[in-house]
């Protein structure tokens, strides 16, 4: 402290912080922890097999250290999106995600196409694509991609 003497007394003058080493913060904007955290979405894609209700299901994690809006869209797609990838579906999150807590957006496919039932297609979900902007921002957006295949596998 630069206000107090070693006896506890105070100096009829301050000497001024910025002059004294290590104490150069006086215009220092100090934010309490957390100030700056954010959420962090990631999905993993699965399959929704039930002989009557074919589907894909995009679970919703959030890593971060801050929680998640609700109304959070998931996207399903047959093919890489960046590749030109069909849009099969969205669905959203209906809850606030909290830190460590996951939700499942799912999307049926009354009709799916040949090639996610079959397997030969590959079927990505992405969480997040930033797209309208929103007031939130994730601390990381190259992990919000997963891939793989809608077969369900085979009872027996």
């Amino acid at each position: 402290m630069s206000n107090v003497n070693e006896d506890g007394t105070i100096p009829a003058v301050e000497q001024p912080n910025w002059t004294l080493d290590g104490l150069n913060n006086f215009r220092q904007n100090v934010q309490p922890q957390g100030e700056f955290s954010a959420p962090d979405l990631v999905v993993r894609l699965k399959r929704q097999c039930d002989p009557d209700l074919t589907g894909l299901v995009g679970q919703v994690r959030n890593i971060g250290e801050a929680s998640a809006p609700s109304g959070v869209p998931v996207y399903f797609f047959e093919g890489d999106p960046d590749m030109g990838g069909t849009l099969m579906g969205m669905g959203v999150t209906t809850k606030t995600l909290y830190p460590a807590e996951a939700e499942d957006v799912l999307l049926l496919l009354p009709e799916p196409p040949p090639g996610v039932v079959d397997g030969s297609s590959e079927v990505w979900a992405v969480v997040d694509d930033t797209e309208p902007m929103h007031e939130w921002h994730e601390c990381k957006v190259d992990n919000n991609r997963d891939k793989g295949n809608g077969k369900c596998p085979m009872p027996g």
